[in-house]
């Protein structure tokens, strides 16, 4: 008979009731020394018509109740257990299953009744985690990552108890047991952004005088030497609950961001800062530290925020790792939405390399890059914009960014369409990669004739470059950036201008023919491959700056929001020397002065760094989502203080509600410990 039996883990007794509803009669039922026994008990009643807890020693519980109770009742197990029976093909068999939906299959050698509850609750906090314990992993990485799945298709897991080769006393019985969990709609309670080793104080004022007061009260606290975790994490969440309040009220001049792994820490910071307050505010100079405290004297962001996509090349090994685990509800929507799998291009980004010195993801193709690269942009977009609520006044992509760009601001309709289109149209695959066909026509070569391709990053202006080029007609100036360029084309031929210019380059050995002479032979391709269909309602609020205005066959005018305005834009872009220091330069010119970069790594923050200081420009500031080496979470930390002290209108909820929950939990604790209850 099949099962479908509503399944949810609560940590311990009492700490997760607002789960169900009061109306809701729930029968209670300890752990006895049998597991199977017992479960098979919660089964029978529930098969009665009631809720069941069952509860083990440790104070860990599971809720049973029928699938339809759960629907009725509006509450979203975390997992449905539809198959139990003393072998695996017996459960898979009465879960309906087929044996290949089977994704992850445990088996344990768990004695006691304790451990195997134990590993039962383990397996459904994993299924409403949508985590792969490592074990399960590509690369078996210590913290495991996200459990992936095809679209439309739930997670379905196995659970076996084999006691067959335990000493059994004289009144058991060698035998197996095997379950099988399937997803439900729940999801694990996401966590907490802050804690007390990962500190975050907002202090704000309209005066240097102001400031003052508050950074000595806010040392006074932190320095209290009876200071309890409990305690520092009610203090944070007071202080962030007034920024809050404050923030929508009225607005402060200043407002100083303080981060640290401790109260110790956070100390020293306001000591650092408290010294130098005075000539920070009279010279007017950003102050930041190591440890993520920012300060930003003269704040003039409003109205001038651009958003910066990166382009191919910028993902890593284990982009984006843990945000699942702190945003789970977005990944629940990007999961509905399309394949989040390919989207990250999965198999490639969180697999080990062959070579495990190597910082690089398994060898990538330009399709895979893109893809890939694209994914990360559209997440950390749908992070900045949904979660803390930070509207772009302007948009701008790097090289193929501009893709990204039109993917991730709500412009084309069905963007995941455009991955399955990357993965198999020549564009990518033959024609300015791979074979290099687009090239190959170009350079009028026969099959036989091999093309040696590479880029070169050098550093020389420009000009200098273009002065030499005529005498190579293989090599071409692809890219412009800073005090930096991009030679691209034949190797040999780059390699003799390079030396003819006196200059060291450094080869990508990455094979792509973009923004270079060749590429325009792919031009009606690549605008009929980005003609795609339009959002209803389109971000007209935001000014969306394209390279390809720069052009002189465009003459500096912006791109409509029209299905074949924005692919004649991308083609433009693609197939033309990309200039990015103009870029910026006229995004600057427009009005933009804080660049947000979104996607993986910290690339093109770096590069408008290096522009501005170029161009002697200290108005503007580059802020970066993500970069490689660090952690996650500390980085888009870091990323949301700087807003903050730049006073970007934005939402500090996710930072709030894990404070929240956590003093709810801590708050359930004491008054289980009050009544004698394990914590």
């Amino acid at each position: 008979m099949p099962l479908r039996i509503a399944l949810l883990a609560q940590p311990r007794a009492g700490l997760s009731a607002n789960l169900l509803p009061s109306s809701l009669e729930i029968e209670n039922l300890k752990l006895c020394d049998d597991f199977t026994t017992a479960l098979n008990t919660a089964i029978q009643l529930v098969n009665q018509g009631k809720a069941v807890t069952l509860t083990s020693q440790s104070g860990l519980s599971v809720v049973l109740m029928a699938g339809l109770t759960a629907a009725q009742n509006r509450i979203h197990p975390h997992a449905y257990l539809s198959g139990f029976a003393t072998s695996l093909s017996l459960a898979v068999e009465q879960s309906r299953r087929q044996p290949d939906d089977i994704s992850i299959e445990q088996t344990s050698t768990a004695s006691t009744a304790v451990e195997q509850f134990s590993a039962l609750y383990q397996l459904i906090d994993d299924i409403a985690a949508r985590h792969q314990q490592p074990e399960y992993t590509q690369e078996g990485c210590d913290d495991g990552q996200y459990w992936f799945t095809e679209p439309n298709k739930a997670r379905v897991a196995s659970l076996t108890f084999n006691t067959e080769n335990l000493a059994l006393d004289a009144k058991s019985q060698a035998s197996n047991t095997s379950l099988v969990l399937t997803q439900a709609t729940g999801l694990k309670e996401a966590k907490p952004l802050l804690d007390s080793s990962r500190l975050f104080f907002i202090v704000t004022g309209n005066t240097e005088a102001e400031l003052s007061t508050k950074l000595a009260e806010l040392n006074k606290h932190l320095g209290n030497p009876a200071l309890q975790s409990s305690v520092l994490i009610e203090l944070m969440h007071q202080n962030l609950v007034c920024f809050q309040a404050d923030s929508q009220s009225s607005s402060s001049q200043f407002a100083i961001v303080l981060q640290g792994t401790s109260a110790d820490a956070v100390l020293l910071e306001i000591n650092a800062l408290t010294k130098v307050l005075s000539k920070v505010i009279a010279e007017q100079i950003d102050y930041k530290t190591p440890a993520g405290s920012y300060f930003s004297p003269a704040p003039d962001s409003r109205g001038k925020i651009a958003f910066v996509y990166p382009g191919v090349g910028t993902v890593y090994p284990g982009m984006l790792r843990d945000f699942y685990q702190y945003f789970p509800g977005l990944y629940a929507r990007l999961e509905r939405e399309g394949n989040l799998k390919e989207m990250l291009q999965a198999d490639k980004t969180y697999a080990a390399s062959h070579d495990q010195t190597s910082n690089q993801p398994q060898e990538m193709t330009l399709s895979e890059l893109a893809i890939a690269g694209v994914g990360s942009s559209y997440i950390l977009t749908q992070l900045l914009c949904e979660s803390f609520s930070v509207k772009p006044d302007f948009a701008l992509g790097y090289s193929k960014g501009e893709a990204s760009m039109w993917a991730s601001l709500g412009v084309w309709r069905n963007p995941h369409a455009l991955i399955e289109m990357t993965q198999t149209s020549p564009i990518f695959t033959t024609a300015i990669s791979g074979e290099l066909t687009a090239v190959r026509e170009v350079w009028q070569l026969n099959q036989d004739e091999e093309i040696s391709w590479n880029s070169f990053l050098v550093r020389s202006e420009p000009a200098a470059i273009e002065a030499l080029l005529p005498q190579y007609p293989r090599a071409y100036l692809a890219i412009i950036q800073g005090d930096t360029c991009i030679l691209a084309g034949c190797e040999q031929s780059c390699r003799d201008l390079l030396k003819q210019l006196g200059k060291r380059g450094i080869a990508s050995n990455r094979v792509t023919a973009m923004h270079t002479t060749p590429a325009w032979s792919q031009h009606t391709q690549v605008t009929d491959f980005y003609n795609q269909p339009l959002c209803d309602a389109l971000p007209h609020h935001i000014r969306f700056i394209s390279a390809a205005e720069l052009l002189p066959q465009n003459a500096n005018q912006p791109v409509n929001l029209d299905r074949q305005s924005i692919a004649t834009s991308i083609a433009d872009t693609f197939c033309s020397t990309l200039d990015f220091t103009a870029l910026i330069r006229a995004a600057r010119e427009h009005g933009a002065r804080l660049f947000i970069e979104l996607g993986a790594d910290r690339q093109t923050s770096t590069l408008i760094d290096k522009i501005n200081r170029a161009n002697k420009v200290t108005d503007s500031l580059a802020v970066a989502t993500n970069a490689k080496g660090g952690d996650d979470i500390h980085t888009l930390l870091k990323c949301i203080a700087q807003l903050i002290t730049q006073q970007v209108p934005l939402s500090i909820a996710p930072l709030v509600d894990g404070l929240t929950h956590q003093l709810a939990s801590l708050e359930a604790q004491s008054t289980l410990h009050t009544q004698g209850e394990p914590v």
